[in-house]
């Protein structure tokens, strides 16, 4: 047992270190630029839709959209490619001329860590319409059900590793007892990555109907968690066959921790941050994280096994052993566990401002109950076991038998940390599926923005004799924040306009915010600006011309200014 400490304190050592000088490093796709830009005017339809991510996407289950201004899908896009072979780029061709007006799109690809990430923009041909709602777009259909069959392969997993152990180090008298508990984990944990690889082409497309479709499955199987997936299949299924010949004999535990790594490994091949510079090391520490959680937290269902068995000789040597290995299993997972959390919040802001921050609290806490539950549990180990005898009253108190009440009030102890670690598992299910804090916050702090000042030119016919022309304008930087509005009246030649009045309104629908009026100011011959125009925060923002040609005669020019 020395030399198993001495390795994990120097593991411990290199974890410490690794966080200390490893560089920070997003582990999350995030939208840099688009072509065409977002909000922007072309004076041609364009020939392709072009996404630049911060790292490589896989467009085998990935969806591109392109919304006409009428709301529906203009048709004959062709399927997501990889431009040039440069794997951070997802492009589209557009087969044929789009017509003049506002187009949206709407992407939806799966990032490099297997986790699919979606978003939408919108663009111009010639001139602004107001953008028709689209119908709606694949959502996260087959999310619920992929969770669940993750939940299934962890747990599973879990309870095999840590029954095997407990068995090869512990109780190795109780190979009939233990068999059981152990091929239902290897069994759920077969299920569970089967249904994994049949869910994940609808999870990541999110069309649930995708689950019949032969081409969605062989697309998920080229992908890199298809392949992970079908080998820690091909692996449980060899685990469950040879099952019952394990448990025959007694194993050293040093067999059950290498087959516990090389699975786990496929988890950890998955998981947000096995694509980034730091990948081998985050691989390495995300495998020793699973494997001492499955030591730890899945060898409990087989401590209430033993506890059971009424075997007194197994007690006494099995239950000291699980309480040291569980011990060393707490302090790698709490190392790895601070590792991982840098690596994925990075500040203390992030932990308490996103989605997988507050996951991330909820799963310590809970893990923080287990570890003082464990205390009490080893301290009671102590005391009915772990002393030393040095005396005869000390060999009369090693040989009495503990009677059933004492027995049972440490089983509850047990079954209440084995509950408490199901529903840990479940948080560590929805933690791997919510976007990293680092990410989240670099999409919030550093959104999308269109390529340099909003420049275009607006068509209107407000009726009447002369109630035709067109208002051109500038509106720069287009950001959060302060803005200046140019705008130029000019008539169906492009020639000066002179008007009785132009008014600007911003709103955002979608927020409830506005109108806000604009003020502007005479600029020159039809020539208007406002020098101070405030975006107070990101969304979708409308800019409202009103153009009045006559007493009684005006029309209302729509333009979104600014990105999503």
């Amino acid at each position: 047992m020395s030399k198993l400490v001495r390795a994990v304190f120097a593991a411990l050592v290199a974890v410490v270190f690794a966080v200390v000088a490893a560089p920070s490093a997003s582990a999350h796709a995030v939208l840099v630029s688009s072509t065409p830009g977002g909000w922007e005017l072309l004076a041609d339809s364009p020939r392709s839709v072009a996404l630049r991510f911060t790292e490589s996407v896989d467009v085998g289950l990935a969806h591109v959209r392109l919304i006409s201004p009428r709301g529906d899908d203009v048709s004959g896009i062709k399927a997501p490619a990889h431009p040039e072979g440069k794997a951070d780029i997802v492009e589209v061709a557009i087969p044929e001329a789009l017509a003049n007006g506002t187009y949206t799109v709407s992407w939806r690809v799966v990032s490099a860590d297997t986790h699919p990430i979606q978003g939408a923009f919108t663009f111009s041909v010639r001139e602004a319409t107001a953008a028709a709602a689209p119908r709606a777009a694949p959502g996260g259909q087959g999310t619920v059900l992929y969770g669940m069959a993750r939940w299934l392969a962890s747990a599973g997993f879990m309870l095999l590793v840590g029954t095997a152990f407990l068995f090869a180090v512990g109780w190795p008298e109780g190979g009939k007892r233990l068999r059981r508990p152990a091929g239902i984990g290897a069994g759920v944990a077969v299920g569970g990555t089967a249904a994994a690889l049949l869910l994940y082409g609808p999870y990541a497309s999110g069309t649930l109907s995708a689950i019949t479709d032969p081409a969605v499955l062989g697309a998920t199987l080229s992908t890199r968690i298809g392949v992970v997936l079908a080998v820690r299949l091909g692996l449980l299924v060899a685990v469950l066959l040879l099952i019952g010949r394990f448990f025959r004999a007694p194993r050293r535990g040093l067999v059950v921790l290498g087959g516990a790594v090389a699975l786990a490994a496929t988890w950890s091949l998955v998981a947000h941050g096995a694509t980034d510079s730091l990948a081998p090391l985050t691989i390495a520490v995300g495998t020793m994280h699973l494997t001492a959680l499955s030591v730890w937290l899945g060898g409990l269902p087989a401590l209430v096994v033993l506890l059971r068995s009424g075997d007194v000789a197994g007690m006494r040597r099995g239950i000291p052993r699980f309480s040291t290995a569980a011990g060393i299993a707490v302090a790698v997972v709490v190392a790895t566990g601070l590792y991982q959390t840098w690596r994925q919040v990075g500040t203390i802001g992030a932990l308490f401002s996103t989605t997988y921050g507050w996951w991330l609290l909820a799963k310590v806490g809970l893990v923080a109950v287990i570890v003082g539950s464990g205390a009490y549990a080893r301290r009671w180990v102590r005391s009915h076991y772990g002393f030393e005898v040095v005396s005869v009253t000390d060999k009369r108190r090693a040989k009495r038998e503990l009677d059933d009440g004492e027995v049972g009030r440490f089983r509850r102890v047990v079954l209440a940390e084995a509950s408490l670690a199901a529903v840990v598992l479940g948080v560590t299910a929805s933690l791997v599926a919510t976007e990293p804090a680092r990410a989240e916050r670099e999409r919030l702090d550093h959104p999308p923005v269109a390529s340099g000042p909003l420049t275009l030119a607006v068509p209107f016919d407000a009726g009447g004799l002369s109630g035709q022309g067109q208002v051109a304008m500038v509106f720069t930087p287009g950001k959060i924040g302060r803005n200046e509005l140019h705008l130029a009246v000019l008539d169906p030649s492009g020639k000066p306009k002179t008007v009785p009045e132009v008014r600007a309104e911003l709103r955002n629908t979608d927020a409830g915010i506005g109108p806000i009026l604009v003020p502007l100011t005479p600029g020159g011959p039809a020539h208007y600006l406002a020098r101070d125009v405030g975006l107070p925060m990101g969304g979708r923002w409308e800019l409202s011309l009103i153009v009045r040609t006559s007493p009684i005669d005006q029309a209302t020019v729509r333009v979104p200014v600014n990105t999503v």
